[in-house]
């Protein structure tokens, strides 16, 4: 859901942020599959998690920290439709999550890259956000620190980052991440919170060490149209199945059930 480019200067061969992207929005509809129409799988769920970190790692990569009105748009469209088919106004969605994550990266940047004390400080600034910001909008300061992940990865050799220190970061992120999702209730097993351990670890590590930009000698439709409208499909696929799942009774959400927060333990799973 990150604009790397202008979408009316699309190289005409498919590049790896179309690919990155199309995995990733393939892993998030599978995952909005499970939330939608088969909420007693968790393994679904397990497995559409690990787009998360995708997101948030090239939000972190871009050089662009753009505040396009197409993500407030798309973010109200959403915000809108959730009372409508009785689903919580709280916390907002993902392109508002983004947009935060714009607004604060760089003087995070600037602030925990000055030494090893203030990494420390903050990495507990964005601990002790985390819970105000979760019912806020969706992941909350976790976002941020996935997002570093993607920002050191393009400046590792200007920052200075040691294959250690890299290592030492991703794990600590990733942990973190996983293990807030238990807390906001995803309610995943003992077994499940290990492979996303271990998944989103080696999809965090693999992004940050292999990842680059490149045009890629090859045309695809259907990778191109998946890595380069993100936005759009994220928008519009949740719409409808924000409006399926009322319409047939497929999940727990009634027509006009309006609440300001979910209810049941902290957030109950609800992130789209």
């Amino acid at each position: 859901m990150s604009y790397i480019s202008n979408r009316k200067e699309f190289p005409k061969e498919i590049t790896s942020y179309d690919v990155l992207k199309a995995v990733a929005v393939i892993l998030m509809i599978v995952d909005h599959i499970g939330y939608y129409f088969f909420p007693e799988n968790m393994w679904i769920r397990v497995v559409g998690r690990m787009c998360v970190p995708m997101w948030f790692f090239l939000v972190g990569y871009a050089k662009s920290r753009d505040m396009s009105p197409i993500l407030w748009v798309g973010g109200a469209l959403l915000v809108v439709m959730n009372p409508i088919v009785g689903m919580s106004l709280f916390p907002l969605n993902i392109l508002f999550t983004i947009l935060f994550v714009r607004w604060v990266l760089d003087f995070f940047v600037l602030k925990m890259l000055k030494s090893r004390f203030d990494a420390f400080m903050g990495a507990l600034a964005l601990a002790a956000l985390f819970i105000p910001t979760i019912f806020m909008f969706e992941y909350g300061s976790s976002a941020v620190a996935l997002a570093l992940i993607g920002y050191i990865a393009r400046n590792k050799d200007e920052l200075g980052f040691t294959p250690l220190r890299s290592l030492i970061w991703v794990t600590v992120v990733t942990v973190l991440f996983v293990y807030s999702q238990e807390f906001l209730g995803f309610t995943f097993s003992h077994i499940q919170n290990l492979i996303l351990v271990l998944g989103i670890g080696c999809v965090a590590m693999l992004l940050y060490t292999k990842f680059e930009p490149a045009t890629l000698k090859t045309k695809s439709v259907i990778i191109s149209f998946l890595g380069r409208y993100t936005l759009e499909i994220y928008v519009v696929h949740l719409l409808i199945f924000k409006l399926i799942g009322v319409s047939f009774g497929l999940s727990d959400i009634q027509w006009f059930d309006f609440y300001y927060l979910p209810g049941g333990g902290v957030l109950q799973g609800v992130h789209e």
